[in-house]
């Protein structure tokens, strides 16, 4: 990613888009004292339209377009599922030839100047007559990287740039970051809720709930927007999670693929009360779920072969790190599904979220921070459990103020009781 200042999205954005949307399929950006007038308004009618495509596209960004001429929308877009249609191809199939002429396109994202599932959309807009074309953000893809702006104003088409960028950034993070990643592993995102001492759960291990309906209404909205969802046994055992979207506005287009992270194998043991819940809407064609354990612990459970077609062990060697943990459930995805694991949302828990952020592996943090205190000694967010017999110095060591790491702040935004806290790792400009 190219340098950008670094500074919080408007308010009412979120790496989930228009926070208002993701709880009520009928919110709308409107003009009236929330600053949009002319290409801004036009550009946030478009993020609107991505987020009515959230899901399915992915590893491709999902794009949202809009076409207006005159003052007038002509019609609106989003990206298809991964294969299918792009959001400007997409958005002129809905409009007649002559319509299109002389028309704006606003798209979140600079159009695609290649061939690769799809012909270059660059030449559906050129073809269409456009006159001008105003976007959100660049796309650093190296396929396109300024060559879709430079086509477009080749052929006589105005083209403005960095309209509501930040907030169309924010939109595309999973793909933007993926891009700075090169690849090399999937973008990681830590989400929690906890009080405002920093608890998760309370010694008990009961965490349900510390946040409020409408903040799991948005987390919910997250899940889509990820390919899939890890949690570590420990979170299975104590919440008995589904793991599902169920609570956030219309469309739901997919639910994420799971991920269990459960080294020595103890899932074999599950009650059939989980086993009902991690059963929700699993698929041999996806989503699936995928089953982090180490090869020495793996035996076959007797429920395996009921299993079998929607479920995938992940075998992971003794003593591997987390870039290898997670490249061996990069690797499994890939095989079984044929395309890229991009973004996994981490939701939990305690121990699984802090050794990542120990790691450094959390590119992004979407933190539910409750008005609330709870009170005693496990389950804080950044201190793992000390066993007997261990060095608390060792396992929690001392840090020294200047040692922090400060995430970058991009959004908060208040759901009832709850502030959300929306956080980008400083390698990220967003």
């Amino acid at each position: 990613m190219k340098e950008h200042a670094r500074h919080a999205l408007m308010h009412g954005f979120g790496l989930g888009g228009w926070i208002p949307r993701c709880l009520d399929a009928d919110a709308r950006i409107l003009p009236d004292g929330q600053g949009f007038s002319g290409d801004s308004y036009w550009m946030a009618q478009a993020l609107l339209a991505a987020m009515e495509g959230n899901g399915p596209s992915h590893p491709n960004p999902c794009v949202g377009a809009v076409l207006v001429k005159d003052g007038r929308l002509l019609a609106r877009a989003a990206t298809q599922s991964y294969g299918f249609l792009h959001a400007e191809r997409a958005l002129l199939q809905m409009v007649g030839p002559d319509e299109a002429r002389g028309a704006v396109c606003y798209t979140t994202l600079e159009p695609c100047a290649h061939t690769g599932k799809q012909p270059p959309c660059t030449e559906a807009l050129i073809a269409a007559g456009i006159a001008r074309c105003v976007v959100g953000a660049d796309d650093p893809f190296p396929a396109v990287a300024g060559r879709g702006l430079a086509q477009l104003r080749a052929a006589g088409i105005e083209v403005q740039t960095g309209c509501l960028e930040k907030e169309c950034r924010a939109w595309h993070f999973p793909f933007l970051a993926s891009l700075t990643l090169k690849g090399q592993r999937p973008v990681m995102i830590g989400k929690w809720a906890q009080t405002l001492d920093g608890h998760l759960a309370d010694d008990h291990g009961l965490s349900q709930w510390i946040s409020g309906p409408r903040s799991r209404a948005y987390a919910h909205w997250l899940r889509q927007k990820y390919d899939a969802i890890l949690v570590g046994i420990g979170t299975v055992f104590a919440d008995v999670p589904s793991l599902t979207v169920r609570q956030s506005a219309l469309p739901r287009l997919r639910h994420p693929h799971k991920c269990i992270y459960d080294p020595f194998a103890r899932l074999g043991q599950a009650t059939p009360e989980i086993l009902h819940a991690l059963r929700s809407e699993l698929k041999s064609e996806g989503p699936c779920l995928f089953w982090l354990v180490q090869k020495k612990n793996w035996r076959e459970p007797s429920w395996w072969k009921e299993w079998s077609s929607f479920a995938v062990p992940v075998f992971l060697e003794e003593g591997s790190g987390w870039p290898q943990q997670l490249e061996a459930l990069a690797a499994a995805y890939l095989q079984r599904l044929a395309r890229p694991l991009q973004s996994v949302m981490v939701e939990g828990g305690t121990q699984l979220l802090t050794q990542l952020m120990r790691a450094d592996l959390l590119d992004a943090w979407q933190v539910f921070l409750r008005a609330a205190i709870l009170g005693g000694q496990a389950h804080r967010i950044g201190r793992l459990p000390v066993r007997e017999g261990e060095d608390p110095l060792l396992i929690n060591p001392f840090q020294a103020l200047q040692d922090k790491l400060d995430f970058t702040l991009l959004a908060s935004y208040q759901l009832d009781q709850d502030i959300v806290l929306e956080c980008t790792h400083p390698r990220f400009a967003v």
